[in-house]
């Protein structure tokens, strides 16, 4: 029996330095699962409490990856509540589980309204949007020049996200302040995609702030202009946020009950930091918790508490691939029926009973099965009529892949020149997250002759080697996922996403056809699906089963449908936490 290992929350995943870089993949949310958060007439008044596994990373998302940046900062645009479930009144068109990065399910933040050109973007400020009430600040209204020096930190500093994965970006594209409420950005056409994607990774900060401290990188800086403010931060123990009374926001929801209240209703929100995973159940059992995020073996009891809500979702935290070196000439990986044999010699099913109780996904990568990007993933049984010649005169079906052949990876290996298998050397984040899996990835691999020699490594060294390339041969690392798909960084161009170094000219074709059909989600999705049938094929990324997560809520959360986060890489903010309210009354009455 395989180990069933433990996973860690997707929160803590975001917060904690261990786990950075594997969630720079990217997230997304399938949701199911029993009942619906509840919309009805809304409640003010009252703290909602949640926890994360680790403190903060950073205060100033130019010093740090975009997504480990906590506090109570906006972008210009960010995902429309609406667009979600919203309590049962909005357009249902994304779960908001964890992400989407769709220019159709954004709306204005900072910018009331924006306009977009094939290569530039124009943002109109909203008028008076307030800093909060904080030293130096002191609710002064957001400028244009805040903006422009806020997106030329991104554009301009070594440490910022913007600057270091898309350096030719940062160099071609130009911010310009058009006057006192109008920000333009200009950028090359072909980098459309990548620019507008940044747009959500660039909260907006204070100038005078920046220019009298240097950067926001500390707790006592944390001056925004979103729902909540900052008002206390211990360090291992909480963080306590408070209503902003001066936000912009109102109700989106058009016809809905809340149509039009003044928001958020929520007096603030509580964040404990508990990196124990048993304590955070009990937490959440008794009561002191309102959501909770944890792994499906951990979710088995909990699920059935009464008064329980859930649902489910996938993300690439949740499953490594396997990639490797195929551009070093020395190393067996060049060649496809290599790649091909290690697929086949995993047991995809039996890693996602055995590690997830049932609960896990066999086909993920580059994207998977959820709405935001459904017409872009091709399940398992649509891949049964793709057939691949292996070997002369033996045939198979890409779908075939996924399914374990010990005999035919052996047939594989030896016609690759490897009848006897060979040892191989793996970078592992030494993290029970990936050891439980590996290990057991390590057994089936034997069975066809392949040691799989596992260099387990802190996540300094992990990160490094991965992000620059230079591990050796091997390595179990995350990937981008669903909201990047039509930018193939998976499988193509310098970026430690294409973590096996592919060059392939059909491959790279067809990203180029996303790129230039670029809005225009039916044709990208659809040119994305043509390629799933040869990207899988190739075994350019060895996947090994993932899990599901659940998100967990007691019935007293309301106007809740398990959303993790409003718009791309917004599950630190707390966007969704402007729309939700809490029975008080119930939750006294439940006995809590």
């Amino acid at each position: 029996m395989i180990q069933k290992r433990k996973i860690l929350l997707l929160v803590t995943c975001f917060m904690m330095i261990g786990l950075i870089a594997s969630l720079m993949s990217g997230c997304a949310g399938e949701g199911e699962g029993e009942g619906e958060g509840e919309g009805g007439e809304p409640i003010y008044g009252g703290e909602l409490t949640v926890m994360v596994g680790a403190d903060p990373t950073y205060w100033d998302d130019a010093l740090g990856p975009h997504y480990s940046t906590s506090g109570p900062y906006e972008c210009l645009w960010s995902g429309d509540w609406a667009k979600g479930p919203a309590g049962g009144y909005g357009a249902d068109e994304t779960a908001w589980i964890v992400i989407s990065n769709r220019l159709d399910q954004k709306t204005g933040y900072i910018a009331e309204s924006y306009e977009i050109g094939s290569n530039y973007v124009i943002f109109h400020l909203r008028p008076g949007v307030k800093w909060h009430n904080k030293t130096p600040m002191k609710g002064k209204t957001v400028t244009a020049d805040d903006v422009v020096y806020s997106l030329e930190r991104q554009r301009t500093l070594s440490t910022a996200y913007l600057k270091k994965t898309y350096p030719d970006l940062a160099a071609a594209m130009t911010i310009t302040k058009v006057d006192e409420s109008t920000v333009r950005i200009d950028y090359p056409a072909a980098r459309a995609g990548e620019m507008l994607t940044m747009i959500d990774f660039m909260y907006i900060y204070p100038k005078d702030v920046i220019e009298k401290f240097g950067d926001m990188n500390d707790p006592d800086r944390a001056i925004g202009t979103g729902t909540f403010s900052l008002d206390k931060y211990v360090a291992g123990s909480t963080l306590h946020y408070v209503k902003n009374p001066d936000w912009w926001g109102t109700y989106p929801v058009i016809d809905s009950p809340s149509d039009g209240d003044q928001l958020p209703y929520l007096d603030g929100y509580n964040v404990f930091i508990q990196p124990d995973f048993a304590t955070q159940d009990s937490l959440f059992r008794i009561g002191k918790v309102d959501i909770h995020l944890c792994d499906c073996v951990r979710a088995a009891e909990l699920k059935n508490l009464p008064g329980v809500h859930y649902k489910t979702y996938m993300e690439t935290a949740n499953a490594r691939v396997i990639f490797m070196r195929t551009d070093k000439a020395d190393l067996p990986y060049g060649d496809v029926r290599v790649r091909q044999a290690i697929q086949l010699a995993i047991d995809n099913q039996k890693l996602a009973d055995e590690l997830y109780g049932g609960e896990g996904v066999i086909l993920y990568w580059p994207v998977w099965d959820t709405p935001e990007v459904q017409d872009a993933y091709v399940p398992l049984s649509e891949l049964d009529d793709d057939m691949i010649e292996v070997l002369p005169g033996k045939t198979i079906s890409v779908a075939d892949l996924f399914g374990r052949n010990v005999a035919l990876a052996k047939e594989l290996l030896a016609a690759a020149g490897y009848p006897d298998g060979f040892k191989a050397e793996i970078l592992v984040y030494n993290y029970q997250f990936d050891l439980d899996s590996i290990q057991a990835v390590k057994a089936m691999l034997a069975d066809v002759g392949i040691e799989l020699i596992l260099k387990t490594v802190d996540y300094a060294t992990w990160t490094a080697q991965w992000a620059l390339g230079t591990y050796s041969e091997l390595g179990y690392f995350s990937w981008s996922g669903i909201a990047t798909y039509f930018k193939g960084i998976n499988f193509s161009g310098t970026g430690m996403f294409n973590a096996s170094n592919v060059d392939d000219p059909v491959l790279n074709d067809y990203r180029d056809q996303m790129l230039a059909a670029y809005p225009d989600e039916d044709d990208m999705q659809a040119i994305h699906a043509e390629m799933m049938p040869y990207l899988l094929e190739q075994c350019y990324g060895i996947q090994t089963a993932g899990a599901l997560f659940y998100v967990l809520w007691w019935d007293w959360v309301k106007n809740y449908n398990g959303e993790g986060g409003i718009g791309y890489y917004k599950t630190i903010n707390p966007d969704r936490f402007a729309y939700i309210w809490v029975d008080q009354d119930l939750k006294e009455s439940m006995g809590y």
